[in-house]
């Protein structure tokens, strides 16, 4: 009986070694990624769980602080930073989703950020529409292949 437990227990301590709950580590950029973690989503558009990000574009990863008095951005976050300097989103332009499929704009976090138009909603007060026609569940169909 014994040789029959020591297998599991044996791939229980592996697994458990082996495994990294990068949930625990976020906020945090690590070089020119930035990682967030979010329990659930409150807001829409978004997704749970661990999220990484490249920074790229001419954009900094850094960690931002939240605003205690705020429900929806109290958390802190690590973000990709067009400029590191402040700016203020009741002034500012509003942020736009581009052919890229990323945000760009004036956050609710007052940096200029670039971040995946699908977790835009965490950090801009105003979510900017997807460009039509490209929104979740919709691809493009080369010529002959679409649908009938």
């Amino acid at each position: 009986m014994s040789r029959l437990a020591l297998p599991p227990l044996l791939l229980a301590l592996l697994t458990t070694a082996c495994s990294e709950d990068l949930c625990t580590q976020a906020p945090r950029c690590d070089g020119s990624e930035a990682l967030n973690c979010e329990p659930e989503c409150t807001v829409g558009p978004c997704s749970s769980g661990p999220i990484l990000q490249e920074c790229t574009e001419r954009t900094t990863c850094t960690v931002v602080p939240g605003d205690r008095n705020d429900a929806r951005f109290y958390r802190s976050r690590a973000v990709c930073a067009v400029t590191l300097e402040a700016c203020d989103p009741a002034t500012a332009a509003p942020p736009t989703c581009g052919s890229d499929r990323f945000v760009t704009g004036c956050s609710a976090y007052r940096r200029d950020l670039r971040v995946s138009c699908s977790q835009s909603a965490l950090y801009f007060a105003q979510v900017p529409p997807l460009l039509p026609g490209r929104g979740p569940g919709r691809r493009r169909h080369r010529r002959g292949h679409g649908r009938r």
